[in-house]
């Protein structure tokens, strides 16, 4: 049975929690997001693909972020220079920020069990990276990646927090944040 046609941003969303970019790049190239999850649907033998609810699941996650596409005006148009590796999409808190937070970001990252000097070095570098204009980022992991987090909200700065993993963003993740970054 034929799945029915689902919205580009949906479609996206689908192929995002069940297969890389690069695993989708050359299907991408040639067809729509929309023909490819109705392609890997249909030739997917374990079923798994077709029980899967697209808008349900995007609609629930959308209640906590954004799922922003490159077909979106705030979508940070460098991610092109990742070719094949491109997100299809990126989840986001507060995402109509992306594009002030992408022009000018700087990664800050290291060691989960760094040690004091290295935390106080992250949090040197993160602060003057922030006071200079740019926006620090990093993942929410401990060590020197919240470190270059709390410098740079120290300074008054909004940084932007990456996470491999879409949502939901837990209370003592979102606690983290501390309300000036935003999530990507």
């Amino acid at each position: 049975m034929p799945c029915p046609a689902l919205p580009e941003r949906t479609a996206r969303a689908a192929l995002a929690e069940h297969f890389t970019p690069a695993q989708l790049a050359a299907d991408l190239a040639t067809f729509s997001a929309e023909e490819v999850w109705e392609r890997r649907v249909r030739n997917d033998n374990s079923g798994r693909l077709a029980r899967y609810k697209p808008a349900g699941e995007l609609g629930d996650a959308q209640l906590t972020c954004q799922f922003i596409i490159p077909s979106d005006e705030v979508w940070p148009a460098t991610l092109a220079d990742l070719g094949p590796d491109c997100p299809l999409g990126l989840w986001a808190r507060r995402g109509d920020r992306l594009p002030q937070l992408t022009a000018r970001a700087v990664a800050v990252t290291g060691n989960r069990n760094a040690t004091e000097q290295a935390l106080a070095s992250a949090g040197a570098f993160a602060t003057a990276v922030a006071e200079a204009g740019h926006t620090v980022t990093a993942t929410l992991a401990y060590g020197v990646d919240s470190a270059a987090h709390r410098a740079a909200a120290l300074a008054g700065r909004a940084t932007l927090a990456v996470r491999r993993i879409a949502v939901p963003v837990d209370d003592v993740l979102a606690h983290r944040l501390d309300g000036l970054a935003t999530l990507i």
